[in-house]
Protein backbone atom coordinates (compact mmCIF):
# COMPACT_ATOMS: atom_id res chain seq x y z
CA UNK A 1 0.00 0.00 0.00
CA UNK A 2 2.85 2.21 1.08
CA UNK A 3 4.99 1.36 -2.04
CA UNK A 4 1.30 2.17 -4.62
CA UNK A 5 1.30 5.80 -2.94
CA UNK A 6 5.22 6.46 -3.08
CA UNK A 7 4.78 5.21 -6.69
CA UNK A 8 1.94 7.39 -7.20
CA UNK A 9 3.75 10.17 -6.12
CA UNK A 10 6.69 9.51 -8.34
CA UNK A 11 4.67 8.84 -11.11
CA UNK A 12 2.77 12.86 -10.21
CA UNK A 13 6.44 14.82 -10.03
CA UNK A 14 7.86 12.76 -13.47
CA UNK A 15 4.48 14.26 -15.27
CA UNK A 16 5.01 17.65 -13.54
CA UNK A 17 8.64 17.91 -14.28
CA UNK A 18 8.13 16.28 -18.19
CA UNK A 19 5.61 19.60 -18.46
CA UNK A 20 6.93 21.82 -21.83
CA UNK A 21 7.84 24.90 -20.08
CA UNK A 22 5.71 26.56 -22.13
CA UNK A 23 2.19 24.45 -20.93
CA UNK A 24 3.39 25.87 -17.53
CA UNK A 25 3.72 29.16 -18.44
CA UNK A 26 0.17 28.84 -20.26
CA UNK A 27 -1.26 27.25 -17.44
CA UNK A 28 -0.23 29.93 -15.08
CA UNK A 29 -1.37 32.68 -17.41
CA UNK A 30 -4.77 31.06 -17.98
CA UNK A 31 -5.60 32.00 -14.26
CA UNK A 32 -7.65 34.80 -13.94
CA UNK A 33 -6.51 37.86 -12.77
CA UNK A 34 -7.08 39.17 -9.58
CA UNK A 35 -9.20 42.79 -8.58
CA UNK A 36 -9.44 43.61 -4.78
CA UNK A 37 -11.47 46.16 -3.84
CA UNK A 38 -10.83 47.72 -0.56
CA UNK A 39 -13.37 49.77 0.97
CA UNK A 40 -14.30 49.93 5.01
CA UNK A 41 -17.78 51.20 3.91
CA UNK A 42 -19.28 47.74 3.21
CA UNK A 43 -22.45 48.76 1.74
CA UNK A 44 -20.71 50.68 -1.24
CA UNK A 45 -17.83 48.10 -1.27
CA UNK A 46 -20.36 45.72 -2.35
CA UNK A 47 -22.00 47.45 -4.59
CA UNK A 48 -19.03 48.29 -6.69
CA UNK A 49 -17.40 44.91 -6.47
CA UNK A 50 -20.61 43.43 -8.05
CA UNK A 51 -20.72 45.99 -10.64
CA UNK A 52 -17.18 45.78 -11.55
CA UNK A 53 -17.55 42.22 -11.48
CA UNK A 54 -20.04 42.51 -13.81
CA UNK A 55 -17.91 44.21 -16.70
CA UNK A 56 -14.80 42.31 -15.89
CA UNK A 57 -15.84 38.82 -16.39
CA UNK A 58 -12.23 37.53 -16.87
CA UNK A 59 -11.44 38.86 -13.83
CA UNK A 60 -12.05 37.91 -10.33
CA UNK A 61 -13.12 40.70 -8.22
CA UNK A 62 -12.95 40.49 -4.38
CA UNK A 63 -14.08 42.95 -2.44
CA UNK A 64 -11.79 43.37 1.17
CA UNK A 65 -12.11 46.01 4.30
CA UNK A 66 -8.30 46.45 4.65
CA UNK A 67 -4.99 45.63 3.43
CA UNK A 68 -4.27 43.66 6.06
CA UNK A 69 -6.65 41.11 4.76
CA UNK A 70 -4.26 40.44 1.46
CA UNK A 71 -1.84 38.28 3.47
CA UNK A 72 -3.77 35.05 2.71
CA UNK A 73 -2.72 35.63 -1.11
CA UNK A 74 0.41 34.56 -2.00
CA UNK A 75 0.00 33.20 -5.44
CA UNK A 76 -1.12 36.31 -7.72
CA UNK A 77 -2.02 36.00 -10.89
CA UNK A 78 0.20 37.72 -13.93
CA UNK A 79 -2.34 40.71 -14.16
CA UNK A 80 -3.38 41.91 -10.83
CA UNK A 81 -4.45 45.31 -9.53
CA UNK A 82 -5.61 46.40 -6.55
CA UNK A 83 -8.23 49.41 -6.03
CA UNK A 84 -8.13 51.22 -2.70
CA UNK A 85 -10.98 53.47 -1.84
CA UNK A 86 -10.61 56.64 0.32
CA UNK A 87 -13.50 58.31 0.58
CA UNK A 88 -12.83 61.84 2.02
CA UNK A 89 -9.60 60.88 3.61
CA UNK A 90 -6.61 62.68 2.39
CA UNK A 91 -3.58 60.78 1.36
CA UNK A 92 -1.81 62.51 3.77
CA UNK A 93 -3.69 61.08 6.70
CA UNK A 94 -1.60 58.72 8.86
CA UNK A 95 -4.54 55.95 8.42
CA UNK A 96 -4.13 56.09 4.47
CA UNK A 97 -0.46 56.18 4.53
CA UNK A 98 -0.44 53.31 6.62
CA UNK A 99 -2.59 50.97 4.30
CA UNK A 100 -0.37 52.30 1.07
CA UNK A 101 2.91 50.83 3.18
CA UNK A 102 1.19 47.54 4.14
CA UNK A 103 0.13 46.66 0.35
CA UNK A 104 3.55 48.15 -0.83
CA UNK A 105 4.84 45.42 1.49
CA UNK A 106 1.97 42.32 1.01
CA UNK A 107 1.78 43.41 -2.59
CA UNK A 108 4.54 44.82 -4.20
CA UNK A 109 4.61 44.27 -7.76
CA UNK A 110 1.14 44.85 -7.96
CA UNK A 111 -0.32 48.12 -9.14
CA UNK A 112 -2.18 50.44 -6.85
CA UNK A 113 -5.17 52.63 -8.15
CA UNK A 114 -6.59 55.38 -5.63
CA UNK A 115 -10.37 55.80 -5.77
CA UNK A 116 -11.56 59.15 -4.05
CA UNK A 117 -13.75 61.93 -3.54
CA UNK A 118 -11.25 64.52 -4.27
CA UNK A 119 -9.44 65.64 -7.53
CA UNK A 120 -6.94 67.93 -6.56
CA UNK A 121 -3.26 68.28 -7.71
CA UNK A 122 -2.11 67.79 -4.46
CA UNK A 123 -3.47 64.87 -3.33
CA UNK A 124 -2.71 63.05 -6.61
CA UNK A 125 1.00 63.87 -6.36
CA UNK A 126 0.40 62.56 -2.54
CA UNK A 127 -1.06 59.30 -3.78
CA UNK A 128 1.83 58.72 -6.30
CA UNK A 129 4.21 59.63 -3.83
CA UNK A 130 3.24 56.72 -1.82
CA UNK A 131 3.58 54.19 -5.24
CA UNK A 132 0.46 54.50 -6.44
CA UNK A 133 -0.33 53.80 -10.06
CA UNK A 134 -3.52 55.78 -10.84
CA UNK A 135 -5.77 58.10 -8.89
CA UNK A 136 -9.46 57.24 -9.71
CA UNK A 137 -12.19 60.04 -9.13
CA UNK A 138 -15.79 58.49 -7.92
CA UNK A 139 -17.20 61.00 -10.69
CA UNK A 140 -16.05 58.86 -13.24
CA UNK A 141 -18.19 56.38 -14.94
CA UNK A 142 -17.81 52.75 -13.88
CA UNK A 143 -16.95 52.23 -17.46
CA UNK A 144 -14.05 54.61 -17.75
CA UNK A 145 -13.43 53.04 -14.07
CA UNK A 146 -12.60 49.95 -15.91
CA UNK A 147 -10.61 50.96 -18.74
CA UNK A 148 -8.34 52.31 -16.13
CA UNK A 149 -8.09 49.29 -14.57
CA UNK A 150 -6.96 47.19 -17.88
CA UNK A 151 -4.88 49.80 -18.44
CA UNK A 152 -3.08 49.52 -14.93
CA UNK A 153 -2.93 45.41 -15.52
CA UNK A 154 -0.81 46.14 -19.01
CA UNK A 155 1.68 48.69 -17.28
CA UNK A 156 0.04 51.91 -18.15
CA UNK A 157 -0.38 55.08 -15.79
CA UNK A 158 -3.87 56.81 -15.40
CA UNK A 159 -4.01 60.84 -14.10
CA UNK A 160 -7.45 62.57 -14.42
CA UNK A 161 -7.59 64.94 -17.29
CA UNK A 162 -8.89 67.85 -15.49
CA UNK A 163 -5.86 68.03 -13.09
CA UNK A 164 -3.11 67.27 -15.69
CA UNK A 165 -2.64 71.12 -16.06
CA UNK A 166 -2.23 71.84 -12.48
CA UNK A 167 0.42 68.70 -12.38
CA UNK A 168 2.35 70.43 -15.56
CA UNK A 169 2.91 73.99 -13.97
CA UNK A 170 4.31 72.53 -10.97
CA UNK A 171 6.83 70.07 -13.07
CA UNK A 172 6.59 71.06 -16.29
CA UNK A 173 10.82 71.15 -17.87
CA UNK A 174 12.07 74.23 -19.47
CA UNK A 175 11.22 73.65 -23.04
CA UNK A 176 14.32 72.75 -25.38
CA UNK A 177 11.84 73.69 -28.51
CA UNK A 178 10.06 76.93 -29.81
CA UNK A 179 7.96 78.68 -26.95
CA UNK A 180 4.70 77.44 -29.42
CA UNK A 181 5.45 74.51 -27.59
CA UNK A 182 3.89 75.51 -24.26
CA UNK A 183 0.76 77.32 -25.33
CA UNK A 184 -2.81 76.08 -24.99
CA UNK A 185 -3.74 73.20 -21.81
CA UNK A 186 -1.25 70.79 -20.34
CA UNK A 187 1.57 72.75 -22.35
CA UNK A 188 0.17 71.29 -25.85
CA UNK A 189 0.57 73.63 -29.36
CA UNK A 190 -2.54 73.84 -30.86
CA UNK A 191 -1.45 71.35 -33.44
CA UNK A 192 -0.69 68.80 -30.77
CA UNK A 193 -4.40 69.89 -29.60
CA UNK A 194 -5.68 68.57 -33.25
CA UNK A 195 -3.39 65.98 -33.34
CA UNK A 196 -4.79 64.90 -29.80
CA UNK A 197 -8.72 65.12 -31.36
CA UNK A 198 -7.82 62.82 -34.05
CA UNK A 199 -6.45 60.32 -31.49
CA UNK A 200 -9.65 60.45 -29.63
CA UNK A 201 -11.65 59.54 -32.27
CA UNK A 202 -9.14 56.78 -33.02
CA UNK A 203 -7.79 57.25 -36.28
CA UNK A 204 -4.53 56.20 -37.51
CA UNK A 205 -1.30 58.46 -38.69
CA UNK A 206 -1.95 58.36 -42.52
CA UNK A 207 -5.86 59.50 -41.79
CA UNK A 208 -4.77 62.60 -39.59
CA UNK A 209 -2.04 63.91 -41.30
CA UNK A 210 -4.75 63.73 -44.79
CA UNK A 211 -7.16 66.16 -42.42
CA UNK A 212 -4.71 67.84 -40.87
CA UNK A 213 -2.90 68.80 -44.23
CA UNK A 214 0.96 67.51 -42.60
CA UNK A 215 3.30 64.83 -43.34
CA UNK A 216 2.67 61.37 -41.97
CA UNK A 217 6.03 61.34 -40.22
CA UNK A 218 5.16 65.21 -38.76
CA UNK A 219 1.88 63.53 -36.79
CA UNK A 220 4.49 60.83 -35.59
CA UNK A 221 6.71 63.36 -33.84
CA UNK A 222 3.47 65.25 -32.82
CA UNK A 223 2.33 62.02 -30.81
CA UNK A 224 5.77 61.20 -29.53
CA UNK A 225 6.04 64.59 -27.84
CA UNK A 226 2.30 64.33 -26.73
CA UNK A 227 3.50 61.08 -25.03
CA UNK A 228 6.27 62.21 -23.49
CA UNK A 229 4.65 65.37 -22.36
CA UNK A 230 1.99 63.07 -20.34
CA UNK A 231 4.70 60.25 -19.74
CA UNK A 232 2.08 58.11 -21.58
CA UNK A 233 3.50 54.92 -22.78
CA UNK A 234 1.22 54.22 -26.14
CA UNK A 235 -1.34 55.90 -27.80
CA UNK A 236 -4.40 54.29 -25.45
CA UNK A 237 -2.89 55.77 -22.51
CA UNK A 238 -2.89 59.12 -24.14
CA UNK A 239 -6.57 58.74 -25.32
CA UNK A 240 -8.15 57.75 -21.57
CA UNK A 241 -5.54 60.81 -19.67
CA UNK A 242 -7.09 63.70 -22.20
CA UNK A 243 -10.57 61.92 -22.80
CA UNK A 244 -12.04 64.33 -20.27
CA UNK A 245 -10.13 67.70 -21.73
CA UNK A 246 -11.70 67.30 -25.09
CA UNK A 247 -14.05 69.89 -25.25
CA UNK A 248 -11.55 72.55 -23.73
CA UNK A 249 -9.16 71.40 -26.47
CA UNK A 250 -11.52 72.11 -29.16
CA UNK A 251 -12.10 75.42 -27.97
CA UNK A 252 -8.16 76.39 -27.70
CA UNK A 253 -7.74 74.87 -31.42
CA UNK A 254 -10.97 77.21 -32.75
CA UNK A 255 -9.69 80.54 -30.70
Amino acid sequence: MERAATSGLQTEEKALTAMPIGAMRASIEARPALLFFIDRQRMGRDCISERLASLLPEWHVEPISEAGELHRHVNWAPSSVIIFNTHTESIASPDVAGEMAMLAKLAPAVPILIMSEFCDASEVTLAFGLGARGYVPTSLAISEVTAIIRLAAEGGTYVPANILGPLFETHRPVPAQIPDNIAGPCGFSPRQLQVLEQLSEGKQNKIIAYELGMAESTVKVHIRHIMKKLNARNRTQVVLMTKNALPFRSASVAA
